[in-house]
């Protein structure tokens, strides 16, 4: 039976990482969250078995992958379960807990712990290049840029996803190029956030202040948009950031380079 929440997975010596189904709210991929207990008649469990998670580096929003790096070694050709619990998906819904289960190697004879996945097949960790910076109608896209080597890989929320929660992904847009962009071009200038009312008669676009920051690990830029409060916040708990009623959108300028 296909599990609910864990796509694939793989573990070795050094890593696991754990490709989900469906959208994870971010506040809930905490360390917790993530147990691992011998698979015996009495479990053990395995104290502070990850490396603390840095959701910025170990989490990867666009595939839905990621990556706990091991703080712990564990006993030779044993069985273990990571237990998988408190998540909870992109509408609020809590998650019914879910269970890896992998084999420990004998060191001296291999130096990986056993590949499994999932749904029983091998699947390695792939983004699908999505050539386009935004929906001029629907499904018609266009990339308009001085360098036709340099261009947007994929974004997340996903284009095509037009309703989003108050607090979607805390408000952060994550915008992906196949290459690192220069710092120069991390501002408002050429990542212009903008709204406007869902009405039948005509609304003019109103330019948010967002923050642009940028990941080199990754080659994402961060667009975080504000909070409706009176005194923004960016990136944070608790915030609404998508106002019911209207629609958002975020333009890339041509000028955007390496």
């Amino acid at each position: 039976m296909a599990l609910n929440l864990v796509e694939a997975y793989t573990v070795s010596v050094n890593q696991v990482k754990i490709k989900f189904a469906r959208t994870v709210k971010i506040a809930s991929i905490i360390d917790s969250n993530f147990r691992v207990f011998t698979d015996a008649a009495t479990a053990v469990e395995v104290g502070s078995p990850f490396v603390d998670i840095n959701i910025l580096t170990d989490y990867n929003q666009i595939s839905r992958t990621l990556t706990l790096k091991w703080d712990q070694i564990l006993a030779e050709n044993t069985d273990y379960v990571i237990i998988i619990s408190n998540l909870v998906d992109a509408t609020g819904v809590s998650i019914p807990a879910e269970s890896i289960y992998f084999t420990s190697p004998v060191l001296a004879a291999t130096p990986s712990y056993v590949t499994q996945q999932a749904t029983g097949t091998v699947i390695e960790e792939i983004l699908i290049e999505d050539y386009s910076i935004k929906p001029d109608i629907e499904t018609s896209y266009q990339i308009i840029a001085k360098n036709p080597e340099f261009f947007i890989i994929s974004t997340y929320p996903e284009i095509g996803n037009f309703y989003l929660e108050p607090d979607e992904n805390l408000g952060r847009v994550v915008v992906e190029f196949n290459q690192n962009p220069a710092a120069n071009f991390l501002t408002n200038r050429f990542f212009k956030v903008q709204r406007k009312k869902v009405q039948k008669i005509h609304s003019r676009w109103e330019t948010l202040e967002a923050k642009i920051s940028t990941s080199t690990a990754r080659k994402e830029v961060y667009v975080d948009l504000p909070s409706t409060d009176a005194t923004p916040s960016y990136f944070s708990e608790d915030k609404i950031y998508y106002e019911p009623g209207y629609k958002y959108r975020i333009i890339v300028s041509k000028e955007v380079g390496v």
